[in-house]
């Protein structure tokens, strides 16, 4: 048995538009990993270990998340992008790093959204049902991030 390496990820045609739409979202969540572990490293050597272990979790979900779209794109018959990441958003105080994920968040949850709409229109119930548990998901951590934001800077209005 060869290995082979995959150069280019075969794009999904109009006929697989959930594998399309799914590669979109991983994308986000292969950002995301990255991100958020950077950041929980960052945050741990300013000190600031609760919010350095929650950003570490959010790691750790975006990982599971990634784990579910790939197994999902490969059920569909597409090939998963784990090439294609977007742009880390790093900041360089807790504040910032907030900033940033709450970003990266929003910016995923619009293209969760958007495939969602996309495998509904296809038909595909169990990706929209993943698509369903992610979004919301999200809109749980973007909540989170927006409640730490406005923590931290009651913290350093009282400062």
């Amino acid at each position: 048995m060869t290995a082979t390496t995959l150069k280019e990820p075969r794009h999904a045609g109009a006929e697989n538009a959930p594998a399309a739409a799914l590669n979109g979202v991983l994308k986000y969540a292969l950002t995301a990993i990255n991100q958020y572990f950077l950041h929980a490293r960052m945050l741990k050597h300013m000190g600031e270990l609760k919010l350095a272990d929650q950003t570490y979790k959010a790691s750790i979900d975006s990982m599971h998340r990634a784990d579910r779209l790939v197994e999902r794109i490969l059920a569909v018959g597409g090939t998963p992008n784990l090439q294609e990441l977007g742009r880390l958003h790093i900041g360089g105080t807790a504040p910032e790093i907030l900033a940033c994920n709450l970003r990266l968040e929003q910016e995923a949850a619009a293209e969760a959204d958007r495939a969602l709409n996309h495998c509904r229109a296809a038909g595909d119930e169990t990706s929209t049902t993943l698509l369903e548990r992610i979004s919301q998901g999200m809109g749980q951590h973007i909540h989170f991030l927006q409640e730490q934001q406005e923590s931290l800077s009651s913290q350093l209005e009282k400062a």
